[in-house]
């Protein structure tokens, strides 16, 4: 089986749907979302629905959805909280309830999901490092784990001798996945890449083969970014779009 994950949509439909192209065409049969459906971009109902049609859709909680009903809301920058403000109006009271229902994380058959960490991931810690990636690790009931909340695709692994080491992808290039080690797979985001590449990131879990591969997905960011400026939306989120950062 092949399982698509997704993360950090953040409203992008233009992103979200070239993905959903590019995954089709590698044959996937499931979904996992991992949060942050929302935010930042012009369209999160029409990306809520697209998403909630997936096969075999699993999806969890990011700390967007956490703004829209929680007092994460309240130590967010201004910015950031006027477009909450407008991605809650934007939904109706049915998705809204969809969003405040879902969990914090989640574990499949072979894998963990969570949008920050295992380790409190209702605080919404970022693992930006192997220190941060360890305490996942630890934290999860599964060997492999997968989020985001970064932005930023990375594979943290043990090495031989346990310690955790850090890799950074490259797209299309399969990555195995050992039963003898431990994984954090961070997947980068859809809708806002910060890594420099303002190409859609998503990964493929190949149950079979037992691996993982990055795909990394141009798309016309222009249009949503004229979104953005149309609907009132800081111009910052826009201009994010063309550099990936």
């Amino acid at each position: 089986m092949k399982i698509a994950i997704i993360s950090d949509i953040h409203s992008n439909l233009e992103a979200l749907q070239a993905c959903l192209q590019k995954a089709a065409s590698l044959g996937v049969d499931q979904y996992a979302c991992l949060g942050d459906v929302v935010g930042y971009g012009p369209d999160p109902a029409e990306t809520l629905e697209t998403i909630r049609a997936l096969p075999k859709l699993v999806i969890v909680r990011g700390n967007h959805e956490e703004a829209l009903f929680g007092t994460y809301y309240k130590g967010l920058r201004e910015h950031i909280r006027a477009t909450i403000d407008w991605t809650r109006e934007q939904l109706s009271t049915e998705q809204r309830e969809y969003l405040k229902n879902l969990p914090y994380q989640t574990s499949l058959a072979e894998f963990h999901l969570v949008h920050a960490s295992a380790k409190n991931p209702q605080k919404w810690p970022y693992v930006y490092d192997t220190e941060l990636a360890r305490d996942c690790m630890q934290a999860s009931d599964r060997r492999l784990t997968f989020l985001g909340h970064t932005h930023y695709p990375e594979v943290y692994y043990e090495g031989p001798s346990g310690e955790v080491l850090c890799h950074t992808p490259q797209a299309g290039v399969s990555i195995p996945i050992y039963t003898s080690s431990r994984y954090v797979i961070n997947v980068g985001s859809v809708g806002q890449p910060r890594d420099d590449n303002n190409a859609a990131s998503f990964v493929v879990y190949n149950s079979a083969e037992k691996d993982v591969t990055f795909h990394r997905v141009p798309y016309d960011f222009s249009i949503t970014a004229k979104k953005i400026i149309d609907r009132g939306l800081p111009q910052l989120f826009a201009e994010r779009l063309a550099t990936g950062n």
